[in-house]
């Protein structure tokens, strides 16, 4: 019994592990947090959308990004974006991109840094403004 259960385990994580992930979601870290989920188009191509919440502020971002390999794992990503938020009750719509390195790890694991310029407009009290932030993200793919 222990044998077949065995089998059927490592069976099991193989096929699991073997599968395409199209797919990643977990939390992204900066000025506050957010949800983010990221969807493969291609090999190269992908999708990014996150929710997220901060001091006085709640936005959502969508971004389109295109992957390049640098090694096994590692990857580099640009792309263009665009957000909608509220900032100390005011709409905010915003336009800018992202660029980030990311790693993979042999699990269904993804560690990335990213860097997001964005121009603002808006805001009743500061007019436009930019922004930028760094954050720190780690997702689960499937």
């Amino acid at each position: 019994m222990k044998k077949t259960i065995a089998i059927f385990l490592v069976s099991f994580c193989v096929v699991v592990f073997a599968q395409a992930q199209d797919n990643a979601l977990g939390v992204r870290l900066t000025n506050g947090a957010e949800v983010s989920f990221q969807r493969s188009l291609n090999d190269v191509n992908r999708l990014e959308f996150n929710l997220g919440w901060g001091w006085n502020t709640t936005a959502l971002t969508g971004f389109y990004q295109w992957v390049n390999p640098i090694t096994e794992g590692f990857k580099w990503f640009i792309g263009p974006g665009a957000g909608l938020g509220l900032f100390h009750s005011n709409t905010v719509i915003g336009i800018g991109g992202t660029v980030g390195i990311e790693y993979n790890f042999e699990v269904p694991l993804q560690l990335s840094l990213d860097w997001r310029p964005m121009l603002n407009f808006g805001n009743e009290h500061d007019g436009n403004y930019s922004s930028a932030n760094v954050g720190l993200s780690i997702r689960y793919k499937f």
